[in-house]
C-alpha cells in the first residue's frame, strides 16, 4: 500500500492506516518493522514517539498490543522489550544504567540468524511497564542542538517487542506450540549536510557516521526491489523481507529541493521491494 499523508493528518490516522496492519501481522506470528526515513528535523522521532498530548507509533502500538492480546483468550502471551541504538557505528544498550553500558557486538546463532549479544530484554505485563522502559532508554540516547533542530537524534534508535504465545493448557514440550514473532519499531536519525547544520568536530563525525549507515540502508533496499542477492541482504532479510511485514516512512520537509528529492527517491525505490517467504 503507498499513502502521501499530508501534514494536517492525525498521529492517530497515520498509526490506524498503515500501523495497526503491521502490528495485527506480528499478533499473528509475522516480524513486523516500522521506522522513518528522512532528512534531519523532518519529523522522524515526533511521528515514532510523538509527545505527552499526541503519542507516536511506538507507545500506541504497545498500548494497542495489550489490548489485542485480550482478544486472544484461548492463548497466554510473554512479551518481552529491548531498546538499542547504533550511534557512531556502535551498537550500545539503552535499557543498562549508564555506568554499566558497553558495546555490543552482532553475534549468529546456530542457524546463522544474526542477533544482537548482551542485550537487555526485559519482560512486560502492562503498558505502563513497557512505556517505563521507554521513558530510560531515550535518557540515554544521543541528542544535541543542531542549526536545524532544537533536539536532533544522533543516533539510530530500535526499540523491539518479541511477542511468545502458545494455547492454554498445552504441555510445553509440545513441538511447534510457540509461536514468535519480533515488531522492530525504528525511530532513524536524519541524514544531514554539514553546511546546513553546522556540524563540526563531534557533531560532523556524528553526522558522517549517521550518513554512512543510512547510504547502506537505501542499498540494501535497491538490492531487495531489484531482486539481487548479497550477504549484506540476507543479514537484514528476517526484518525487511522474508516472513515479515515492513511499513517506511518517508518524511520530508520544504527546506531544500535536493533533500526532498533524495528522500522521495529512496520512498520510490522502497515501492518496488518485494518480500520473498
Amino acid at each position: 500500500m503507498n499513502r502521501v499523508i499530508l501534514n494536517n493528518e492525525s498521529t492517530e490516522n497515520v498509526y490506524e492506516e498503515i500501523a495497526v496492519p503491521i502490528i495485527d501481522s506480528a499478533m499473528q506470528s509475522y516480524n513486523g518493522t516500522i521506522f522513518a526515513y528522512g532528512q534531519t528535523a523532518s519529523g522522524k522521532t515526533y511521528t515514532m514517539i510523538g509527545s505527552k498530548d499526541d503519542l507516536g507509533i511506538i507507545p500506541r502500538a504497545i498500548h494497542d498490543i495489550f489490548n489485542k492480546v485480550k482478544k486472544f483468550p484461548d492463548r497466554e502471551f510473554l512479551l518481552r522489550v529491548s531498546y538499542m541504538e547504533i550511534y557512531n557505528e556502535t551498537i550500545t544498550d539503552l535499557l543498562c544504567d549508564t555506568q554499566k553500558m558497553k558495546p555490543l557486538i552482532i553475534r549468529e546463532d546456530f542457524s546463522r540468524n544474526p542477533y544482537v549479544g548482551d542485550l537487555t530484554e526485559e519482560v512486560v505485563y502492562t503498558p505502563e511497564m513497557a512505556l517505563k522502559w521507554i521513558t530510560k532508554g531515550e535518557k540515554n540516547r544521543h541528542y544535541r542542538v543542531t542549526k536545524t533542530n532544537q533536539r536532533s537524534s544522533r543516533s539510530h534508535a530500535i526499540f523491539r517487542m518479541i511477542l511468545e504465545s502458545r494455547e492454554k493448557d498445552e504441555p510445553s514440550n509440545c513441538e511447534g506450540s510457540v509461536k514468535v514473532s519480533h515488531l522492530n519499531l525504528v525511530d532513524l536519525a536524519g541524514w544531514e549536510r554539514a553546511e546546513k547544520t553546522g556540524a563540526e568536530g563531534v557533531k560532523l563525525k556524528e553526522g558522517c557516521n549517521i550518513n554512512r549507515s543510512l547510504f547502506v540502508l537505501r542499498q540494501v533496499i535497491k538490492k531487495l526491489s531489484d531482486g539481487q542477492d548479497g550477504k549484506l541482504t540476507r543479514i537484514l532479510q528476517n526484518s525487511l523481507g522474508g516472513n515479515a511485514k515492513t511499513c517506511i516512512i518517508c518524511t520530508i520537509i520544504p527546506v531544500s529541493l535536493n533533500e526532498t528529492l533524495t528522500t522521495l527517491q529512496f520512498a520510490g525505490t522502497a515501492q518496488s521491494m518485494k518480500n520473498t517467504p
